[in-house]
């Protein structure tokens, strides 16, 4: 039997656990109808993986640093993005994924949030009105 060593412990772990949790919420939102997007995403480039599947993502161009999720919404037909980071409790950003909110960060219709529960990601999306009332 083949086996396959890991980076990290594999298992959903706490932060992984606000990603679930925000993803339902907003999977709701959009089966109701209820979030004004054209598209959102997760990012999985932190993932928890075997050191061959990283290796095979790399290679593809997988970069670190990229916000858990990405919204895309248009306003006045310009077409607008947010990001957002989820921490864990008092977890900080990578220096990549500060630099990546450097990039995104100076331009007008480019957002980048940072939250640290699902709720607190249903927050931000009411705040740039992805969520219709």
């Amino acid at each position: 039997m083949l086996e396959f060593k890991t980076r990290k412990k594999i298992g959903i772990g706490k932060e992984g656990q606000i990603h679930k949790d925000f993803a339902s919420l907003v999977k709701k939102y959009e089966f109701y109808k209820k979030l004004d997007c054209i598209f959102w995403s997760y990012n999985a480039s932190g993932e928890k993986r075997t050191i061959i599947t990283g290796a095979l993502l790399k290679a593809k161009g997988l970069k670190t640093g990229i916000p858990d999720y990405e919204f895309r919404f248009a306003r006045d037909k310009i077409l607008h993005s947010l990001f957002i980071e989820f921490k864990y409790g008092n977890g900080k950003q990578a220096e990549s994924q500060i630099d990546f909110q450097n990039k995104i960060e100076i331009f007008d219709n480019a957002y980048y949030e940072i939250a640290r529960s699902a709720e607190e990601g249903i927050e931000i999306l009411e705040k740039y009105k992805l969520i219709i009332e």
